[in-house]
């Protein structure tokens, strides 16, 4: 056996890892994973925000919300996560989770109904990672 440690990205690699963990999980339940992308775009075709996420064994997990800095605070990322939310429902989800950062939007997930259920702190010393979730009535 040879250990490989590299801190550029390898695809293949990548693929080969997920594939191998899926499958193994796939003895337990089968497992079918649906990405999700949902982007803004401004009139001219800019892009001003989007998620990506994806749905699997029940559970909407979104990995990155964004909204450019020009378009926040004008309910934009309220309708990404109200249109994530109805897809996962389509798809059978019956819940979804997040995580974002202290400086980031701990408040905006909690005033979509989201609940906190652990932090971790210490991200750059100083910052905490908020893990929060929401079940689906």
């Amino acid at each position: 056996m040879e250990l490989i440690l590299s801190d550029v990205p390898d695809e293949g690699e990548e693929k080969q890892i997920l594939d191998g963990l899926w499958g193994y999980n796939h003895q337990f339940s089968p497992v079918h994973i649906h990405p999700l992308r949902i982007v803004l775009k401004d009139p001219t075709g800019n892009l001003q925000g989007g998620i990506i996420a994806r749905t699997w064994w029940g559970g909407l997990e979104i990995q990155y919300l964004w909204i450019g800095e020009m378009s926040r605070g004008k309910g934009y990322g309220r309708t990404l996560m109200t249109t994530a939310e109805e897809e996962a429902r389509m798809r059978g989800c019956h819940f979804a989770y997040v995580d974002t950062l202290s400086f980031q939007a701990l408040g905006f997930y909690k005033n979509l109904g989201y609940s906190e259920y652990g932090n971790l702190g210490g991200f750059a010393h100083k910052f905490s990672r908020h893990y929060l979730f929401k079940i689906f009535r």
